[in-house]
């Protein structure tokens, strides 16, 4: 296996030699910690379903149980049914690969910056080496977010509009849960890495945080659509999903102006001016 080194070009199979290799690490401790979550697989599901447990209990168990959900007693957590055999192991399996993925994202990421990182200048890997930890620290602060205090409001008014519904009731099914659990992970952890992407932009020089301003027009209507959709519908949960949206690309205009631009001294290693 051939060393790579930035100053001597080596052939593609090298490249993907190297790449494989940096790869393998991170695919056996996920493979690992798969099947450690996999043997707690019930604790993993309490936590899972905790959220929902949260919100009925914000809007109240009995108007849960005007909308469909059972009052059970504390500590049992069957609100969620299953219309398969298979269904239940499914979504065990489903849930320890995906807390396996989070536990070893950062070790990926670690492993395919260094594989990039011999293609970089100083300054580069410099940058990219302060701002990616940001991001992947800022997603898990936003999945964090969601899952005490997001999750928790969103299902409490999904169940309070239900129980105001004169035709339906809830009939919730574990993998639908499920579906929902993934999609608003990752939306809280995206929304929480609006300023880190608003920051880089501004960084990289692929904008400045004048030109940004001059979108806020186009950033509001986005957080407005987005409160639109991940919202129960009524206008006072789109404002306080709305305006707290916004604010993040607020927060990442005020840390663009405070951590400048593009250097404009020139880069030792190609020595022109570089970001």
């Amino acid at each position: 296996m051939a060393i790579l080194r930035p100053d001597v070009p080596v052939p593609l199979g090298d490249h993907l030699d190297e790449l494989r290799r940096r790869l393998i690490w991170p695919a056996v401790v996920w493979g690992i910690i798969f099947v450690a979550a996999f043997a707690f697989e019930n604790e993993l599901k309490v936590l899972f379903v905790q959220p929902l447990v949260w919100a009925v209990e914000s809007a109240t168990p009995a108007v849960a149980a005007k909308a469909g959900i059972p009052q059970l007693a504390p500590g049992d957590y069957h609100y969620l049914k299953t219309l398969d055999l298979g269904e239940s192991m499914s979504v065990s399996m489903s849930l320890s690969m995906w807390a396996a993925f989070a536990v070893v994202m950062p070790l990926f990421i670690f492993q395919v910056y260094s594989f990039i990182a011999i293609g970089l200048t100083a300054r580069e890997r410099r940058l990219a080496f302060l701002m990616v930890p940001v991001a992947v620290i800022l997603f898990y602060l936003g999945a964090v977010f969601g899952y005490y205090l997001g999750m928790p409001y969103l299902y409490a008014w999904f169940i309070e509009w239900t129980s105001r519904d004169p035709t339906s009731t809830l009939d919730l099914r574990l993998v639908s849960y499920r579906d929902d659990f993934f999609i608003y992970t990752l939306l809280f952890g995206g929304l929480f890495d609006v300023p880190w992407a608003v920051v880089t932009l501004c960084r990289v020089g692929f904008a400045t945080p004048e030109k940004l301003g001059r979108w806020r027009k186009f950033a509001f209507m986005a957080s407005v659509v987005l409160a639109a959709i991940i919202g129960p519908g009524d206008p006072f949960s789109m404002v306080m999903l709305m305006f707290p949206t916004y604010a993040l690309f607020e927060i990442g205009l005020l840390a663009a102006r405070i951590v400048g631009g593009p250097p404009t001294t020139p880069d030792p290693e190609k020595g022109t001016p570089h970001v």
